[in-house]
């Protein structure tokens, strides 16, 4: 995704299912973002965000692109997350992006989707230390 100005942005992605699943999401959260927000302009060095509440809010997109794809998606034991589809379960570790289930479609189907989402929504820095 690239932002070209105030009221453009641009998406490219590759064909397959699964990316335009994900695409389909993330243009469905652009389309619902509100215009009417008031810019805020952040001047002291205390309002800037924490890395924990970044990581809180990529973790609440990345659980809405995921219903949004799966549909039956719900917090399991130890941090995994259950992605139910079609009688098939899924479980997968959001730390590690490891995912077991029986059906191996739906389990390569979600380890695809959990790391195009998290590439999406953690993106490589660009400034590199």
């Amino acid at each position: 995704m690239k932002y070209e100005s105030e009221k453009h942005i641009s998406l490219r992605w590759r064909s397959d299912p699964i990316s335009v699943m994900v695409s389909d999401s993330i243009v469905a959260l652009v389309l619902n973002i509100n215009y009417e927000i008031p810019k805020v302009v952040v001047e002291s060095k205390e309002a800037t965000k924490t890395e924990e509440e970044n990581n809180k809010k990529a973790e609440k997109v990345t659980h809405a692109l995921l219903v949004s794809l799966f549909g039956d998606v719900k917090f399991g034991e130890n941090g995994k997350l259950v992605i139910s589809v079609d009688g098939n379960v899924a479980h997968l570790d959001k730390q590690s992006g490891n995912v077991e289930s029986e059906n191996e479609g739906l389990r390569e189907r979600v380890r695809v989707s959990f790391q195009r989402i998290q590439n999406i929504v953690k993106p490589i820095p660009l400034s590199v230390s």
